[in-house]
């Protein structure tokens, strides 16, 4: 009888810790317990990432729940994962999920995101999720992509460094050449030499401006009188001509009319209107005209050979003829 009664203890004993254990298993393990109450979301994500069933759930850092199950979806191309919130934390319509990572290599967990704004959250409870809604995930970080992409980025890097080294060589072959240097430093000792010829032509233009600054001076004064004077002498002619303006309008008037007086006379005489224009026109007359001023021509020439004979042998030379001797008389014996 004793010995049932003990082993009746021990049994019950076992019973209630291997019942404690499992309580503490399940709370450790789900997040459910039998005190909090908790409400169920699905979540469709397009791929798991590695997230394990009893992970957590967090909000802003703080666990507010546990990954329940993780499925593949009827189209085989996204994830449903059941999540259960405890029942204390409202999750409003207008936050994010996604899964994301303790560190850069911890482990994966649902965070639930929710957009910053100025004013206070909707007290509406249809604003909020209910047990067994529905969400849409975002897409989770894949860090073989990122892996991926920073591996083609490096390529580039390294064809353009690559490139770059190219550049520098055929840089360093052509621009800094042997020849080239030496080219480089003979136009800088040339150039030296040209600054101190500068130097040299301006010092010798201060001296030069130095001792002639009396004349330079001089010269300046004088160049400012002539500009005083030919400024009043401008000024005195704009006088004369503003004074003397009906009179130059009087000659310019008289010009004028004599201009066409002289037209008139030149077409009176292509007309062959008085004396002069018949003489013009007639054509005998103005033969005899030409042949009377030929006739003066020739006596006007034969008056100039005179006088140049006059000039040479005097009066008496063209007044009196010499006579001429016998060649052709026979020598005396």
């Amino acid at each position: 009888m004793n010995n049932s009664r003990f082993e009746f203890k021990v049994g019950l004993f076992v019973f209630v810790g291997a019942a404690l254990i499992a309580l503490l298993i399940l709370n450790f393990s789900k997040g459910i317990t039998l005190f909090n109450s908790t409400y169920k979301l699905r979540v469709i994500l397009p791929n798991a990432a590695g997230l394990k069933p009893t992970a957590d759930v967090m909000m802003a850092g703080v666990p507010i729940g546990k990954v329940s199950s993780t499925e593949l979806a009827d189209n085989e191309r996204s994830v449903n994962i059941t999540i259960s919130i405890l029942a204390g934390h409202k999750i409003r319509k207008d936050a994010q999920f996604h899964i994301d990572a303790l560190g850069f290599l911890g482990d994966q967990y649902v965070e639930v995101s929710v957009p910053t704004d100025t004013g206070l959250a909707p007290t509406n409870p249809t604003a909020y999720f209910q047990n067994g809604d529905t969400v849409m995930g975002e897409p989770t970080f894949n860090m073989v992509e990122a892996v991926q992409s920073i591996s083609t980025v490096v390529d580039e890097a390294r064809k353009t460094m690559k490139d770059l080294d190219q550049a520098i060589t055929n840089v360093n072959a052509s621009a800094l050449s042997t020849n080239t240097l030496a080219h480089f430093v003979m136009a800088v000792n040339n150039l030296e030499v040209v600054s101190e010829k500068a130097v040299v032509a301006a010092g010798r233009a201060e001296n030069l401006l130095s001792a002639n600054a009396a004349p330079f001076n001089s010269t300046i004064n004088n160049f400012q009188a002539l500009s005083a004077r030919l400024t009043n002498t401008a000024a005195e002619l704009d006088q004369i001509i503003l004074t003397n303006r009906d009179d130059v309008r009087k000659v310019v008037g008289n010009l004028t009319a004599a201009s066409d007086q002289f037209k008139q006379i030149a077409l009176d005489l292509q007309a062959g209107k008085g004396p002069a224009g018949a003489l013009l026109k007639d054509e005998k007359m103005s033969a005899g005209l030409a042949s009377i001023v030929s006739n003066a021509s020739t006596i006007t020439a034969e008056f100039g050979a005179f006088g140049s004979h006059l000039n040479q042998r005097g009066i008496w030379a063209m007044l009196w003829k010499p006579k001429h001797t016998e060649t052709n008389r026979p020598p005396a014996r």
